[in-house]
């Protein structure tokens, strides 16, 4: 069975022989995690894109490979790293997050590095604190229908300015999940991007008008960012223990929850106290949780599941909803803030 490869593969020179025809031929002439280095017009500076994290979301690594092909000047020195090639080339290509029986590569940076994965990750850290860059973007896609939004975990002007770039909405986390958001240097911006489904053209054409502005733009910071929507201190409405998790518009009686599935279309829209997410099988599992940073479950205090059904307790956004069950047994059902007026 394929695995993922903990080395990086160095390019320097990009032809047409490794560019392909399309994404998939490039993807797969890669064969394995690579960092990319293109030379720009202020070499004194330094970008980075990474994309791939997770092997089913491909709208950045789409427009890697279109600005690529049009041979684009980036203002700085540019490096990509294109991470979870494996996992993105197992068969059939972007259908898995990553590799069956590996984890997550996304919830692997942080210490120990003890498998494949979290050794890349190591790797993909060294590699981009010894590049020194002055931003960074780590490109993805949502599970299910959303607009787009940002993720980052601090507050700071320059990170705010960044994710203006990209989207009008941005979550600032306080949790430790492992990601690469975590490790990064807090002096130097960096932004995850969610364009939006993993298989929305609407997606992958935001991917490729902001990628350009990012990598060809003077600089990336002093934008206005008095429209920018924050949502701060999420929590997650996770599966404590494994749950048999279906999506439909109606009571799944063979399996423990059943999530209504229109659940995507509430994503960054209020939801009022008592709003029905979904119904439990009549055996009642109480195997729900809201942990807060400090691993508290807030579950009882924000959600209802008496009489079978999964209500809210507070006015709340929602965002992240899925309606992808292996990713609501293997992260979470959902984010959520809460409301304040």
């Amino acid at each position: 069975m394929a695995s993922t490869q903990s080395t990086i593969r160095r390019i320097n020179h990009v032809d047409e022989s490794l560019l392909g025809k399309d994404a998939i031929e490039f993807l797969h002439n890669l064969q394995g995690p690579s960092w990319i280095e293109i030379p720009g017009k202020d070499m004194t500076s330094r970008r980075v894109v990474v994309t791939l994290l997770h092997g089913n979301e491909p709208s950045g690594l789409k427009a890697v490979h279109t600005l690529l092909k049009q041979k684009i000047v980036p203002a700085t020195q540019l490096g990509i790293m294109i991470a979870s090639v494996d996992a993105a080339s197992y068969n059939p290509s972007f259908s898995h997050r990553y590799i069956p029986g590996e984890r997550d590569l996304n919830r692997c940076f942080t210490p120990p590095y003890p498998d494949n994965q979290s050794r890349l990750a190591e790797n993909i850290l060294e590699l981009l604190h010894r590049f020194e860059p002055e931003a960074v973007i780590d490109t993805h896609n949502t599970s299910s229908h959303s607009e787009p939004f940002c993720v980052a975990v601090n507050e700071n002007v320059p990170t705010l300015e960044l994710a203006s770039l990209f989207a009008d909405s941005l979550i600032v986390i306080d949790q430790s999940l492992g990601t690469l958001l975590e490790q990064v240097n807090q002096n130097i911006p960096t932004v995850t991007v969610e364009f939006g489904g993993f298989m929305d053209p609407n997606a992958d054409s935001l991917a490729l008008k902001t990628l350009r502005h990012f990598i060809t733009a003077d600089t990336v910071v002093g934008h206005d960012i008095s429209s920018l929507r924050m949502l701060t201190k999420p929590l997650r409405l996770e599966t404590e223990h494994h749950l048999t998790v279906t999506y439909s518009a109606s009571i799944d009686e063979q399996a423990d929850l059943t999530i209504i599935n229109t659940i995507d279309q509430l994503n960054f829209r209020t939801v009022a106290p008592g709003t029905i997410l979904g119904w439990f099988a009549p055996h009642q599992h109480q195997n729900l949780v809201a942990r807060d940073k400090n691993g508290t479950d807030m579950f009882g205090v924000y959600f209802d599941q008496t009489d079978g059904l999964l209500r809210t307790r507070e006015s709340m956004t929602i965002f992240m909803a899925t309606t992808d069950p292996g990713v609501a047994n293997n992260d979470c059902l959902l984010y959520f803030t809460l409301n304040t007026y």
